[in-house]
């Protein structure tokens, strides 16, 4: 194997593993980034859900615009403007602006991680694809396990602003190395006139709406004229993306697709999976810091034992779905994960961090059992030619989840807090509040809990279905 390709690899790999640590530090951080600026739960929650909204509008349509212009240009404009994005996040004089920093780089974002896997596909011989891509998945493995515990230490030692500056400088590498190591890649014969850009919008408009229908519902009430309105438009919108889709020769989503048994149950199995992940995801570290009162390396610690579980877990279920099949593999790993959010929600008022850390091993071995077996599962459903379309399409899945779980936990965690006999701000929240105050947090987080491992046993079921 020529060591060129290995050097391909090498922009990639930083890239994925940069992103992952600004994302794993960026969770950690909500409550000091809370605290600073005296946020409310709900406003801290869309620090987060402004990438979620981002990634979910923009995934599909950002994939195709990459193919219209050259790959590497693309690749490399992308890096620049999600590092920009993360430099800025530091230099933020209020939450807005840290929220609008963060959606700028979540742009970039999103076109790197199509990228990513388009690069090796494209530059690497076809004997030699699956090690690249091998390289690639290992690596992000290994950095789900690792950037936590950096992004904690990070936090403890140098705070947030000194964190996203050093993760963006970092990133200034990754643009040198793609420079200087990722070839021309061919553009691929387009046919401009084929491209879905009514799909595009329709698309856009309704994954943006999707997220403000789940997530901020209690700014105006559930039953608020506005909240129906964003509904009736949010279901006469996906009628017509429905009926302009079935009637383009290029559609960006395939609706004939979910005729398929393992790609409709699969695709269910993956969306509420990683709602249940996203909100133990979410909502611990919050919990840890303010209530149990860890500082952000311990709590790093704890979630780089979770990635350790997914790590072991996907080097074993990779390969050995292959041989016996991929059931057993995606029922077995949400049944894990099921049993771990469910057990979590019994240790809030005797807690043990040594137990809360074995319950986050066997749900990151849960996760990793179960994540590559649902991919392939869905992409065995559909022939050759549709692998990239589709491999975009279940990135758009997890991302639909994620910003569910997350919504999710932040608006019951804010149900609860509402209920209390004073207004509190997540900033008011710290070991030493009052018994109230504590018990208010403590009962939503529980509920929270209890409501996502009943979500991931739908995904039990969805996994049981998928043939």
């Amino acid at each position: 194997m020529d060591k060129k390709l290995l050097l391909v690899v090498f922009p990639v790999v930083f890239t994925a593993n940069i992103f992952l640590l600004d994302f794993n530090t960026t969770i950690i951080a909500i409550p000091s980034i809370s605290d600073e600026f005296d946020l409310s739960l709900r406003l801290a929650s869309w620090i987060i859900l402004s990438a979620s909204i981002i990634m979910t509008a923009f995934l599909m349509p950002i994939g195709r615009i990459a193919d219209l212009i050259s790959r590497k240009l693309f690749y490399i404009i992308a890096l620049i403007i999600s590092l920009s994005g993360i430099i800025s996040a530091s230099y933020a004089s209020d939450v807005y602006i840290l929220i609008l920093c963060k959606t700028i780089s979540a742009v970039g974002t999103t076109g790197t991680s199509i990228m990513m896997f388009v690069i090796v596909t494209a530059t690497f011989p076809k004997k030699y694809q699956g090690m690249g891509l091998s390289i690639i998945t290992t690596s992000v493995a290994l950095g789900m396990m690792i950037t936590p515990f950096i992004g904690g230490v990070l936090l403890d030692n140098y705070g947030w602003r000194f964190a996203f500056r050093l993760i963006g400088f970092l990133g200034i590498f990754t643009v040198l190395m793609a420079l200087l190591f990722v070839p021309k890649m061919e553009k691929p014969e387009i046919d401009r006139n084929s491209m879905d850009i009514i799909g595009m919008i329709y698309f856009i408009l309704i994954m943006t709406l999707f997220v403000f229908i789940i997530n901020d519902p209690l700014s105006f009430g559930f039953f608020s004229i506005i909240h129906i309105l964003q509904i009736i438009i949010f279901l006469v919108l996906v009628m017509f993306f429905y009926k302009h889709e079935n009637n383009h020769p290029k559609p960006i989503l395939d609706f004939n697709n979910y005729k398929k048994p393992a790609y409709f149950w699969g695709s269910i199995s993956r969306m509420f999976g990683f709602v249940g992940f996203s909100v133990l995801m979410f909502i611990n570290p919050i919990f840890l810091q303010k209530v149990i009162g860890l500082s952000e390396t311990s709590v790093g610690t704890t979630l780089f034992y979770s990635g350790t579980g997914t790590v072991i877990a996907s080097a074993i279920s990779g390969r050995l779905s292959d041989k016996f099949g991929h059931k057993i593999f995606t029922v077995t790993g949400m049944l894990f994960s099921a049993f771990a959010n469910l057990s979590l929600s019994f240790i809030a008022n005797d807690f043990d961090l040594t137990i809360f850390t074995i319950i986050m091993f066997i749900n990151g071995f849960g996760i990793g059992m179960w994540m590559a077996p649902n991919m392939s599962a869905v992409l065995s459903s559909v022939t050759k030619d549709q692998y990239g379309s589709v491999s975009a399409y279940l990135n758009l899945i997890r991302n639909i989840g994620t910003t569910f779980g997350q919504s999710l936990a932040a608006t019951i965690i804010i149900i609860f807090l509402a209920s209390g006999s004073i207004s509190i701000q997540l900033s008011d929240i710290n070991s030493d509040s009052s018994e109230e105050i504590l018990s208010l947090f403590i009962n939503g987080w529980r509920t929270t809990l209890i409501i996502s491992s009943i979500i991931v046993f739908i995904s039990v079921f969805a996994s049981y279905k998928t043939k």
